[in-house]
C-alpha cells in the first residue's frame, strides 16, 4: 500500500519541476523570437512601427500642457480612483492572469488556461523590455522631475518612458482580446487598460507620450505571444496553371 501511495505522489512531484522547466524554456524561446522579430518585418510592419513612433513623438508637443492640466485638477476623490485603476497595470493584472491560468487548470478549460498563461508571459516580457531595456536606454525624466519639460538622459536611472503600468495593462488586455470571441470582452479589456494610462498621467507619473509608447509596446508583445501559441490556419500551396487540350480548343487548368 505504501508503494502505491508514494508512486503517484512522487510522480506528481517530479512533474512539477519538469513543467516549470518547460515553461521557462518557452519564455526563453519566445524572448529570442521577440528580439529577432524585426528582422522578418515586411513593409507593412515597418509602416506601423513608424506610425507608432511618430504618434509618440507627436504627443510630446502637448506633454507639458497635459502635466499642467493634471496639476490643476487634483482632488481627493480622483486620487482614490486613480490609485484603484492603476492597480490594473500592476498586481490586479497579474492576479487576473493567475486566476485565468488556475481556473483553466482546475476546470479543464484549455482556452482559459492558455489565456492566463499567455497573459503572465506577456506581463513578464513587457516588464523586462520596459524596465531593463527602454527606460534605462532612453532615460526620460518624469513630469514631476522636469516640471513638465521633455528632458532625456540616455543610459541613466530616469524612468518615465515608457509607462510600465500602461505597458503591462495593454499586454494583458491584448492577450485577453485575442483569445476572446466577440467584442464585449476586448472592449472592456482595452478600456480598463486605457484608464490605467489616463490615471498615470493624472498622477503626474508619466506624460501622454509615455502612455502611448507603453500602450503600443504592451499591445505588440501581447499579440506576439498569442500568435506564437495559436495554431495557424493551413496555408494552401501556390496555384499552378497549365494549358490542356480539350475537344474544340484549349483550356486553362488550375491545380494546387
Amino acid at each position: 500500500m505504501a508503494e502505491s501511495r508514494n508512486g503517484p505522489s512522487s510522480g506528481a512531484a517530479e512533474g512539477i519541476p519538469a513543467a516549470l522547466a518547460a515553461e521557462f524554456k518557452r519564455w526563453a524561446d519566445d524572448s529570442v523570437a521577440l528580439v529577432k522579430a524585426p528582422i522578418s518585418w515586411d513593409g507593412r510592419d515597418w509602416t506601423r512601427f513608424g506610425a507608432g513612433t511618430a504618434a509618440t513623438a507627436g504627443l510630446m508637443v502637448g506633454d507639458k500642457q497635459a502635466f499642467e492640466m493634471a496639476v490643476r485638477n487634483q482632488s481627493a476623490s480622483r486620487d482614490s480612483a486613480a490609485r484603484f485603476v492603476v492597480r490594473f497595470g500592476g498586481e490586479y493584472a497579474l492576479g487576473a492572469s493567475a486566476l485565468l491560468l488556475g481556473g483553466g487548470l482546475v476546470f479543464g478549460d484549455r482556452g482559459t488556461r492558455d489565456m492566463g498563461r499567455d497573459a503572465i508571459e506577456a506581463s513578464l516580457l513587457t516588464g523586462l523590455l520596459s524596465n531593463v531595456v527602454f527606460k534605462p536606454l532612453l532615460g526620460r525624466e518624469r513630469p514631476t522631475q522636469s516640471q513638465g519639460e521633455t528632458v532625456f538622459h540616455p543610459l541613466s536611472s530616469y524612468a518615465s518612458l515608457p509607462s510600465g503600468h500602461t505597458t503591462e495593462a495593454f499586454a494583458v488586455a491584448s492577450v485577453i482580446s485575442m483569445r476572446s470571441d466577440g467584442w464585449v470582452v476586448p472592449t472592456v479589456a482595452y478600456t480598463v487598460a486605457s484608464l490605467v494610462g489616463v490615471a498615470r498621467v493624472y498622477q503626474q507619473a508619466h506624460f501622454p507620450s509615455d502612455v502611448c509608447a507603453g500602450a503600443l509596446l504592451g499591445t505588440f508583445v501581447g499579440r506576439f505571444v498569442v500568435s506564437r501559441h495559436t495554431p495557424r490556419p493551413a496555408v494552401e500551396g501556390k496555384a499552378s496553371l497549365s494549358v490542356v487540350a480539350i475537344p474544340g480548343g484549349l483550356a486553362i487548368h488550375v491545380s494546387r
